[in-house]
């Protein structure tokens, strides 16, 4: 039973009584309850086992009633903060703001703690617990206590984004994300019992990045949604219980001196009393909604420190002198470590003659100097924390950063991290690219650097031709349990991997038609867990920005059906389908690529891609007044006769490049007459065969192509 507190309804108490925090566009909530019944759904004696672990709790603290122990227990922590190098990427320094606000709220040092109300300003307590940053990772290396990852699963997050859980019987992991599974969500964490013995992989806490600290992304306002889900890892409930959501039902938390309550949710009205007349509820509680929790009660600080003495998920061992010295939290000051080398640019695929925003990213310490190197680029040295380089010649681009302190220095090189394409097209006009031939110049982009990625193989394209296999399947029967590979299904959704198409100059040409072929088979086994997707993009600027332009999802993406868990081949044409779509051309498509998206889900298998094909119809670029009047004769021409142009100059000399139905260079010279009329032969040394030909013409800024046919 609770006890109950009487209203005292004394005027400070009314001033207060309607207290609310400026309203933002978020309000927290924890997913505490959502996991428990998935949890409970997979496991049905999982509930009657927590429940005995409740019991158990109950005559433990029944024992020790009347004593206060005050024995300062201290817990090391590490965050993890999953990352693709957007703004959740969030700072060493917003994580240390948080951790001095868990401290602050666990030991009773908020001033805000004058706001209680008189009801349970006699029951506030000083939990005696807090929490240091490890410096010392699991292998004894130098650690901050933040470890930095890049990696997809920051979208999503959910128990299976835990990736690189450090010891649970040493640390406390927290891991940082860009968003949560369960919509609506800000974090959850569970109780010890519900993560004992083998579901120790799911132990922790995952929570938003915007939900950390008071700075970067944080803010005041979301900055104990951290101090509420250590609470629940910690063996606290939500005051209402764990059956409904806040505002439904009444319900009752277990812990002795906090009332029974229907909870709030971002409201703060400190007198509501609605589910026992005259008994003012806790909505003030860190355990609550409310968004103006201040306290903890003694009851739940005897409970939390119940959790962290006994042996259920190991939270026993986090508080040993053996842990902290293994963990380094013993030391008097925190070690200079060695940083990590990272960086993130604000492209990776730019036009000759075009900026890159590189900018150091390096984590696990503060760099005093360091040392980019840019082949290529210009400047091809820098030591500044953020460059700007610009290219201006084509082709894959390495890019190394060396960074210093005091206590050593971490390199990291990427070869082909940066692809510039050249001032031509590699085509002009519709081209049909079956991957037959070598002139394909598709580029495969792999932006995680997950197990899946595109490549060229033969034999197994629309009538056993060649073609481009997404390989999303892993044979994971012989994993060992908890092993990257054991985990793979569990971690392979929201992985994307990009097709990246040649370049096309489509400026005069019109009526185009993208399309390909493509085969697909799901490992899943019903509709709703088909969340796998294919994005087709377009770009007018060598790829450094996309516009999207269609999509491909459930039925529209099957070919066929279902695998079954098993490696999908397509064997037959009928497993193949064509996918095809206008696209309106202008002035600007003169490098236009088109981008082929996979997203996976933990269903994905195989997905291959053939036959991609831009047609249309190419014709004469209006170049307006300046414009080249070109005469090519003869024109049908034969294999032996020459080539002849005939115009009148103007202020620029004029280049001519002649290719062929493919796109592949033939002929290429410059007439540097100026201002006056021509009329020459084209040095073509070699015999033409017989085809149709582009005559592309350039001068100043301007262009136009001659389509020519040698009979």
């Amino acid at each position: 039973m609770n006890k109950i507190f009487t209203c005292l309804l004394v005027s400070s108490l009314s001033i207060l009584s309607m207290q609310t925090f400026a309203q933002e566009d978020k309000h927290f909530s924890c997913g505490l309850n959502h996991q428990l019944k998935e949890l409970y759904k997979q496991n049905p004696d999982l509930e009657k086992k927590i429940a005995h672990e409740n019991e158990l709790t109950r005559q433990r603290l029944n024992q020790k009633t009347g004593t206060v122990d005050t024995t300062l227990y201290i817990i090391p922590i590490v965050f993890h903060i999953l990352h693709e190098n957007g703004a959740e990427n969030i700072s060493d320094a917003q994580v240390i703001d948080q951790v001095a606000v868990l401290n602050r709220d666990f030991r009773m040092l908020n001033a805000d703690t004058a706001a209680i109300v008189p009801a349970f300003d006699t029951v506030k307590a000083d939990s005696h617990i807090e929490f240091r940053l490890a410096t010392k990772d699991p292998w004894g290396n130098c650690t901050n206590g933040i470890d930095h990852i890049y990696t997809h699963n920051t979208n999503g997050g959910d128990d299976y984004s835990k990736e690189n859980q450090w010891d649970r019987s040493r640390y406390l992991n927290v891991w940082v994300v860009n968003s949560i599974g369960t919509d609506g969500v800000a974090g959850y964490a569970f109780y010890p019992s519900s993560v004992d013995l083998d579901r120790f992989y799911a132990d922790g806490i995952i929570i938003l990045n915007d939900y950390i600290g008071r700075i970067g992304t944080g803010s005041e306002y979301n900055s104990r949604a951290l101090t509420h889900e250590i609470g629940h890892w910690m063996n606290l409930s939500h005051p209402w219980g764990d059956t409904n959501d806040p505002g439904v039902n009444c319900g009752d938390d277990g812990v002795e001196d906090t009332p029974i309550t229907k909870g709030s949710n971002l409201s703060c009205n400190i007198n509501m009393a609605v589910c026992v007349p005259g008994v003012v509820e806790n909505v003030q509680n860190y355990m609550d909604y409310s968004y103006c929790s201040k306290m903890y009660t003694r009851d739940q600080v005897a409970r939390m420190r119940d959790a962290i003495t006994n042996i259920a998920a190991n939270r026993s061992n986090l508080i040993t002198t053996e842990t902290h010295a293994l963990t380094g939290i013993d030391l008097t000051s925190a070690p200079t470590c060695t940083p990590i080398a990272s960086f993130k640019s604000d492209k990776k695929m730019v036009c000759q003659g075009s900026d890159v925003l590189f900018t150091d990213n390096s984590s696990n310490a503060i760099v005093t100097s360091r040392t980019w190197t840019f082949e290529g680029g210009t400047p091809s040295t820098s030591t500044s924390a953020s460059q700007s380089v610009q290219y201006d010649t084509p082709g894959f681009k390495k890019v190394t950063l060396s960074v210093t302190n005091s206590n050593g220095t971490d390199e990291i090189v990427e070869n082909g991290y940066i692809y510039v394409s050249a001032t031509w097209p590699d085509f002009i006009g519709p081209k049909n690219d079956n991957f037959e031939t070598s002139q394909s110049y598709f580029l495969v982009e792999n932006p995680g650097n997950n197990w899946g990625r595109f490549s060229k193989i033969s034999g197994v394209g629309k009538n056993n031709s060649t073609c481009y296999k997404l390989n999303n399947y892993k044979n994971t029967n012989m994993a060992l349990a908890y092993t990257e590979d054991w985990y793979y299904y569990n971690r392979l959704g929201g992985s994307k991997d990009n097709l990246i198409s040649s370049s096309y100059d489509l400026s005069n040409t019109s009526n185009v038609t993208v399309s390909f072929d493509y085969a697909y088979a799901t490992n899943a086994a019903s509709s709703a867990d088909i969340t796998e997707k294919v994005k087709i993009y377009a770009s007018k600027d060598c790829g450094a920005t996309w516009t999207l332009k269609k999509t491909l999802t459930t039925s529209e993406l099957l070919t066929a059906g279902t695998a079954g868990g098993n490696e999908f081949t397509p064997t037959s044409s009928s497993q193949w389908k064509n996918y095809s779509f206008t696209y309106a051309t202008g002035v600007n498509d003169k490098q236009t690529r088109f981008k082929i998206e996979f997203t996976a889900s933990d269903f994905a298998n195989n997905f291959y891609l053939d036959n991609f094909n831009v047609a249309g119809t190419l014709g004469l670029f209006a170049n307006e007044a300046n414009s080249i009047e070109l005469e090519v004769y003869p024109n049908p021409t034969k294999s032996n006769q020459s080539i002849n142009v005939m115009y009148h100059s103007n202020d620029d000399a004029v280049t001519f490049v002649l290719r062929d139905i493919q796109g592949k260079v033939v002929h290429s010279e410059t007439i540097e007459a100026t201002n006056t009329d021509v009329n020459q032969k084209l040095n073509i040394t070699s015999e033409l065969s017989s085809s149709c030909y582009f005559l592309e013409v350039r001068s100043g800024n301007f262009t136009t192509t001659k389509k020519i046919v040698v009979m």
